[in-house]
């Protein structure tokens, strides 16, 4: 672990902060961590885009190539922005009529887009390319330099945390709903909270709950009274949030959809509802007027689908298979 996460608070075989913090030769502490790792284990999983040793000026080079050429396997999973490029996620968006995370990507980072931003993910892409036995992305989600070819992205829901008690959906009282963007917005806020105005001055009564910076643990105790859940709007795949509201139990309004982002298992869209930018509104209003069966029904479909493709068992067979077959070329 390079850093502690902003919303988890998972223990970590090895902190690389820990380790390092107060030593004289914190980058001779990485790298002897690093050597030992790489010779003791069959290959090296790389999540995201950072180096093991630190900073670096070669985009992981020294790293892959140290550990390809002692017969190690390597596999790079992509995660998001750290490979998503603005320039091409714009030729999606004039192609399919359909705005997405880059198209408001600059308001909330002012280098991404500009030409350093699209080297440095041109570099990354190429780095994997040339020395991993196998890139993991979401092939249009997170769209960049990357070729054909890549392994579908996933997820690693814990089994034992997916809920199958749906009775809030018995209950008599206004039905809750809940949106908790990490990054307001690129999760389409404003829409949200237009959608959500707009509903109230018609007279429907609901509860509202905003959450923004909130940790793990809060999320999770309002995911557990929300009946819907209103995700991300510019988006092609569910995201982790999506999976742990389906998994609590939540009917899931999104822009996720499998018609445009082929990762998805096919039927994937049966598990939510899909929403693009401009219908929020409009299918908000059809879920709390629904019945209280119809929505329940609806949240079953979306446990269901956490349970055959994002939970942690699924997706470590799924990831020892393409192992296996790294192994066995």
């Amino acid at each position: 672990m390079n850093a502690p996460h902003p919303f988890y608070a998972n223990a970590y075989d090895y902190d690389l902060v820990g380790l390092t913090q107060g030593s004289l030769f914190p980058s001779l502490k990485r790298a002897k961590l690093f050597g030992e790792l790489v010779a003791n284990h069959a290959g090296i999983i790389y999540l995201g885009q950072n180096a093991f040793l630190g900073a670096q000026d070669d985009f992981r080079e020294f790293e892959f190539r140290f550990i390809t050429e002692r017969g190690r396997h390597l596999v790079v999973m992509f995660t998001g922005s750290d490979i998503r490029s603005p320039e091409v996620m714009r030729e999606i968006e004039e192609r399919t009529g359909r705005p997405n995370i880059a198209t408001y990507l600059s308001a909330t980072a002012g280098s991404a887009g500009g030409r350093e931003h699209e080297r440095v993910l041109k570099v990354t892409a190429d780095r994997a390319v040339q020395y991993a036995d196998a890139i993991v992305t979401a092939s249009v989600d997170q769209a960049g330099y990357l070729p054909q070819g890549t392994e579908p992205f996933r997820y690693f829901f814990p089994d034992e945390d997916v809920g199958s008690d749906l009775s809030k959906f018995d209950s008599g009282s206004p039905r809750v709903v809940l949106h908790a963007p990490s990054s307001p917005i690129l999760k389409g806020t404003p829409l949200v909270r237009a959608a959500v105005d707009s509903l109230r001055a018609e007279g429907l009564e609901f509860e509202y709950v905003e959450l923004t910076g909130a940790s793990h643990e809060q999320v999770q105790a309002e995911l557990e009274r929300a009946h819907i859940v209103l995700n991300q709007f510019y988006a092609y795949v569910p995201g982790v949030f999506g999976v742990e509201a389906m998994a609590a139990g939540a009917v899931m309004l999104t822009s996720a959809d499998e018609n445009i982002e082929p990762d998805l298992p096919r039927g994937s869209n049966e598990a939510w509802v899909v929403t693009q930018h401009f219908e929020v509104e409009r299918k908000l209003r059809e879920l709390l007027l629904a019945d209280a069966a119809d929505l329940s029904a609806q949240a079953a479909r979306g446990q269901k689908w956490v349970r055959e493709h994002a939970v942690a068992s699924v997706s470590s067979q799924a990831m020892r298979e393409l192992l296996d077959r790294i192994e066995n070329r």
